[in-house]
């Protein structure tokens, strides 16, 4: 019920709201995940072409690596549009005023700022049902949320979980959760369940040093599982979920397993959280994991990991600074690390495991081929002429160019190779000012290969002279740098270097470009 005599007046926008958008995907697909994390959502409909970035992106790099000191802060304006419309009979005129200023930079600003203003509670909570119901852009629907955090309680659970399966709103839903429920720990988690992406760590997040048992099983099984980056969330698994204890017994469930591969994979990689260099029970659980690994049937992707540890341990994966092997910052003795090499490259050894490889390389499914590459370069094991063959059959596949070219020392077969599959007339169609963004096109395949030449100077002169007239601004920048690392440069490279600046869009292109024809004395 409304406080008594104060009540807002009816929506006056008739355009989707965004509640509306997520009731029809959870009609759709259930509660969630939802496909692309439910964009675009209404107010992005409309928009001829999406952005380059989306808000939900957006937000989750603004969370991830903004510091505290940079985040952005709420107006006063908002807060102070929210007092008068609360404090005073509300009027149609003063929440559309509202509505237009809603945003949801600054949340945690915001709520601080709201939270020392002593505002009838009731109120408030009206007004963020408002917003959060009747919203039709996510800004307001943001701040509808954010209110209820401070102003909602126990009623406001299923509203909260069904707005925040929308990854644009988790983060603000996973705060509103965290204020208003009383078992926020359960809340956070069932709402981490029905997102996947930035959502997904957003909630995890929320989710660090809880002592719920479920939670912490869940976490080390799939918890930290994201289409964005595992190693996001690997770190607070391990820690939060207990991976160590969770492996001590003789015996463990496939799932526990399977959740150990890729936390551990994550940990190895890094990236953008901690890893296994701050993971000081890393040494311990690698012996664990590494039992359990060959008391369970082999599988395909497990082979890759443990292949992956074994180069690991012996110091292949370097420090980002380049300071050395990040495996010399890994808590452990020297004999132990020796002990748990020898005991990866036992387990890559098995019969079993090499014949379960060997049978994915030569399978007819090109989707179980591709398994295996990854898991073959991990075990060192050659496959130029299967990659060959496969690319004849597709020959546009970007994954399977880039697994020939970064692992053969044969370039001269890889450019002849190209040369055949590409249709290279076709590509050199002139510039424009595209990108060169996605996968699995001809000119796609183009750039794989000849952003390696600038490594052979001299090679691929059909490759470059194609990618020096293409459509794409990246394989003309590729195309430029490959030609800048030959010693000198011959007439026909020349003419089209010059040919190609005469037309050339984009500026730093065309100043390369020119700078070229100057260093070659032309």
């Amino acid at each position: 019920m409304s406080p008594h005599g104060w009540h807002l007046p009816p929506p006056d926008d008739d355009r989707p709201t965004v509640l509306a958008h997520a009731l029809a995907l959870r009609a759709a697909h259930g509660p969630g995940p939802w496909p692309d994390g439910g964009d675009p959502l209404p107010d992005r409909q409309a928009r001829p072409a999406a952005p380059l970035i989306s808000d939900t992106v957006l937000e989750g790099i603004r969370s991830q690596h903004m510091t505290r000191a940079a985040a952005p802060t709420a107006s006063p304006g908002l807060a102070d549009l929210i007092e008068a419309v609360v404090r005073r009979p509300p009027e149609a005129g003063a929440v559309r005023r509202l509505r237009a200023a809603a945003t949801a930079a600054g949340s945690d600003d915001l709520v601080r700022q709201l939270q020392g203003r002593d505002l009838p509670t009731g109120r408030l909570r009206e007004l963020a049902l408002h917003l959060a119901r009747h919203g039709t852009g996510r800004d307001e629907v943001a701040t509808g949320v954010m209110l209820l955090g401070v102003s909602g309680d126990r009623r406001d659970r299923d509203l909260l979980l069904l707005l925040g399966a929308l990854d644009t709103l988790t983060r603000y839903a996973v705060a509103a959760l965290r204020g208003s429920q009383p078992d926020p720990d359960r809340a956070v988690y069932e709402l981490a369940r029905r997102v996947d992406g930035w959502g997904r760590i957003h909630a995890v997040e929320q989710l660090r040093g809880t002592g719920d048992p479920e939670i912490r099983a869940w976490l080390l099984r799939d918890g930290y599982r994201n289409t964005i980056m595992d190693e996001y969330l690997a770190h607070l698994a391990a820690t939060t979920g207990g991976l160590l204890d969770a492996l001590a017994p003789d015996a463990i469930d496939e799932p526990l397993l399977s959740g150990a591969d890729g936390i551990l994979l994550a940990l190895l990689h890094g990236g953008p959280a901690a890893d296994i260099t701050h993971y000081p029970d890393g040494p311990r659980v690698i012996d664990r994991y590494l039992t359990h690994a060959g008391n369970h049937p082999p599988d395909l992707s497990r082979v890759g990991v443990v292949g992956t540890l074994s180069d690991f341990i012996a110091g292949q994966t370097m420090r980002p600074s380049g300071s050395g092997p990040k495996a010399d910052a890994v808590a452990w003795s020297a004999a132990e690390r020796a002990r748990l090499r020898d005991a990866c490259d036992a387990l890559t050894a098995r019969p079993a495991w090499r014949e379960l490889l060997d049978r994915a390389l030569h399978s007819a499914d090109p989707k179980e081929f591709q398994r295996a590459i990854w898991v073959a370069e991990k075990l060192h094991v050659p496959m130029d002429g299967l990659l060959r063959a496969h690319l004849r059959r597709e020959p546009f596949d970007t994954y399977l160019w880039l697994s020939l070219v970064d692992g053969t020392s044969d370039i001269d077969g890889v450019l002849d190779l190209a040369a055949e599959l590409l249709p290279l007339a076709d590509l050199a169609t002139g510039p424009t000012l595209d990108l060169g963004l996605g996968s699995d096109r001809p000119e796609h395949v183009l750039d794989i290969v000849v952003s390696r030449l600038d490594a052979h100077p001299g090679k691929g002169w059909p490759l470059i002279a194609a990618a020096l007239a293409n459509a794409t601004v990246r394989n003309r920048n590729m195309a430029v740098r490959a030609l800048d690392a030959w010693p000198a440069g011959t007439p026909a490279a020349a003419e089209a270097v010059a040919a190609a600046a005469r037309v050339e869009p984009d500026p730093g292109i065309d100043r390369r470009m020119r700078a070229l024809l100057r260093k070659w004395g032309m």
